[in-house]
C-alpha cells in the first residue's frame, strides 16, 4: 500500500509505502520522519469517476433497460469505513501426525511440529448499515496508492458513514480468520499457539456512488463501487433522501487520521539523522545517541553494542536485536531463571559471560528486515539457544560504522518471544509441550542490542559465534 503526504518544506507530493518509517522529498531532497503510526490512520480511496462521468457512462448502461429509469439529479458519493489489519501470522502446531507405510500398511502416530505462517492483510466493514454489496477491500489496499482521509480533501457534499465497530471488535474479529487454511485432519494438536507479530490496525474509507433509480412500481438506490466502477447491488424501497436522513455523521466532528512529517535531525546535536527508511529507531553516528519518534517528538533510546572478540578482514555491519528478559508463568509455576528454562529444554546453553544480566531468562529477538517470515523464527531460535559472547564496545567513533534499520518494534518483540519459546520445544518432548500448553510469556525489560555481522558469500555471519542467515533474505538499508 502506498500513501501520498504534502512535503511540509516545498509541497510537493510525497508517495511512500505503508512500512516505510523516513521519507525523502524528490523535489526539495529534504527528509523526514512520519509521525501519528502508532495510533489508528484513516485513508481514503480516491473514486475513478467524477460524478459528470459517472452520470454519463451509467446513462449508456442503463440506456438499453428500458424498465429501469435513472434520476441524474439524485446521486451522490458516499465513503463507507473498512478496517484493516496487517501483520504477520505465526502458526505453531505440535502432536501426533498420522502416517500409514508405503510398505507394509501400517498405521501410526509419529510425533510432529509444524510452523504456518503468511502475510496477513484482511479488511470489512466498519459501518453496519447498509449492506453495501462488498464483504472486504481484497488487495486494492495493498495495490493502490491511498491518501489520508482529511476533511481538505472533501468537497462537504459527501455522505460519509460512520465507523460503528470499535477497535477491540475489529481486533476480535481478524483474530478469528488468522489460521484460515491452516487446518491440518492429519495430526492430533497437543500444543498450539497463534501471533499475530507487527500488527497494524487502519481505517480505509471506500467510495461508492449511490444513484436513485425507478422501476415500473418501484425505486430504489443503485450501488456502485467507485473505484471498479461496477454495479453491486441495487437497495429497493429506498431513495436518496431517507438514506441521508439515516445518516447522522458529521464530517466537522469526525476523528480524521493525523500522520505528520517530523524533521530527520538530531534533537541534540543538530546533525542529520542516517537516511535507514524502514527503521524505527535511529543512531546519531555525530553524538553516539538513539532515538525514536513518538507522538510528534523524539524519545531517547538505551541501546548497547558488541564488540568484535577477535580482529576481523571483513566490513562489519550492526544488526539490531531486542534482548528481552523474562518470566514464563506456566501452570505448574514460574520459571525465572535459564536454570530453570534448562531443566524442560535442555538444548539451551548455559551463559557463561554474565556481563547482560544475570541467569535470567533472555530472547534475542531479530529486529531487522527478513523477507521470509520462518528465517525470522529460525534466527531468534539459534540465537536464543546458542546466544554469542557479549561483550560491550564503547559508544565512539561510530561516523563509518554501518548500521541496519530496526524494523520489528519493541513492542512487538514479546510477541515474537513467545513463537520462538515454542520453536525451542522438540517435537518429541511430551513434558514441556504440556507445560507450555497454557504457558505465558511476561517481559520484565527490553533492550536494544546490536551484533556485529559481516558478509561472506551467501551468508551474512555473527562475528564472533558465527550464527549466520543467507543475505537474500535480509533486506538492507544500504549496502
Amino acid at each position: 500500500m502506498q500513501i501520498k503526504v504534502d512535503c511540509p518544506q516545498c509541497g510537493g507530493d510525497i508517495f511512500f509505502d505503508e512500512e516505510l518509517e523516513m521519507v525523502r522529498c524528490e523535489y526539495c531532497d529534504s527528509t523526514n520522519l512520519i509521525s501519528g503510526k502508532s495510533g489508528v490512520p484513516l485513508f481514503m480511496l480516491p473514486p475513478r469517476w467524477t460524478e459528470a462521468e459517472c452520470c454519463h457512462r451509467l446513462s449508456i448502461l442503463l440506456g438499453s433497460k428500458k424498465s429501469l429509469r435513472m434520476n441524474k439529479d439524485q446521486l451522490k458519493l458516499v465513503y463507507a469505513p473498512y478496517w484493516r489489519t496487517k501483520g504477520m501470522v505465526f502458526h505453531w502446531a505440535l502432536g501426533k501426525r498420522h502416517s500409514v507405510s508405503e510398505k507394509t500398511g501400517a498405521r501410526s502416530w509419529d510425533d510432529a511440529k509444524e510452523l504456518k505462517t503468511r502475510n496477513f492483510d484482511f479488511s470489512f466493514p466498519a459501518y453496519r448499515e447498509p449492506d453495501l454489496g462488498l464483504d472486504t477491500l481484497g488487495i486494492r489496499t495493498a495495490a493502490l496508492p491511498l491518501q489520508l482521509f482529511h476533511h481538505s480533501r472533501l468537497s462537504g457534499t459527501e455522505i460519509v458513514l460512520p465507523a460503528e465497530v470499535s477497535l477491540q471488535e475489529a481486533i476480535e474479529h481478524s483474530n478469528g480468520f488468522l489460521t484460515f487454511g491452516f487446518s491440518d485432519r492429519s495430526l492430533k494438536v497437543e500444543l498450539e499457539d497463534t501471533q499475530l507479530v507487527g500488527e497494524v490496525y487502519s481505517i480505509v474509507y471506500f467510495p461508492f456512488w449511490l444513484l436513485e433509480v425507478v422501476a415500473r412500481d418501484k425505486s430504489g438506490l443503485l450501488i456502485i463501487d467507485g473505484v471498479a466502477n461496477r454495479i453491486k447491488r441495487t437497495i429497493w424501497e429506498q431513495d436518496l433522501s431517507s438514506f441521508i436522513e439515516s445518516q447522522s455523521s458529521d464530517i466537522s466532528t469526525t476523528d480524521f487520521g493525523t500522520l505528520n512529517l517530523v524533521p530527520c535531525t538530531c534533537p541534540v546535536c543538530g546533525w542529520d539523522l542516517p537516511f535507514t527508511p524502514e527503521s524505527k529507531n535511529h543512531i546519531c553516528t555525530t553524538c553516539t545517541r538513539a532515538w525514536a519518534e513518538k507522538n510528534g517528538s523524539y524519545t531517547e533510546m538505551d541501546y548497547q553494542l558488541i564488540a568484535v572478540q577477535s580482529d576481523c578482514e571483513h566490513a562489519i555491519r550492526y544488526m539490531p536485536f531486542w534482548n528481552l528478559k523474562a518470566q514464563i508463568h506456566t501452570p505448574k509455576g514460574v520459571l525465572k531463571t535459564q536454570t530453570d528454562l534448562r531443566k524442560l529444554l535442555p538444548a539451551i546453553k548455559a551463559r557463561q559471560d554474565g556481563k547482560m544480566g544475570s541467569d535470567s531468562i533472555q530472547f534475542l529477538i531479530p529486529a531487522f528486515k527478513i523477507k521470509d517470515i520462518k528465517s525470522i523464527s529460525k534466527l531468534a531460535t539459534v540465537f536464543c539457544l546458542r546466544p554469542p559472547e557479549q561483550r560491550v564496545r564503547a559508544k565512539e567513533r561510530l561516523e563509518k560504522e554501518k548500521f541496519e534499520g530496526v524494523y520489528l518494534a519493541r513492542e512487538e518483540a514479546e510477541d515474537m518471544a513467545q513463537v520462538v519459546l515454542i520453536s525451542m520445544v522438540p517435537k518429541y518432548h511430551r513434558r514441556a509441550r504440556k507445560l507450555l500448553k497454557d504457558a505465558r510469556l511476561k517481559s520484565s525489560s527490553i533492550q536494544l542490542v546490536y551484533y556485529p555481522f559481516y558478509r561472506k558469500g551467501l551468508y551474512l555471519r555473527e562475528a564472533n559465534s558465527n550464527h549466520s542467515i543467507q543475505h537474500g533474505t535480509v533486506v538492507l538499508s544500504s549496502d
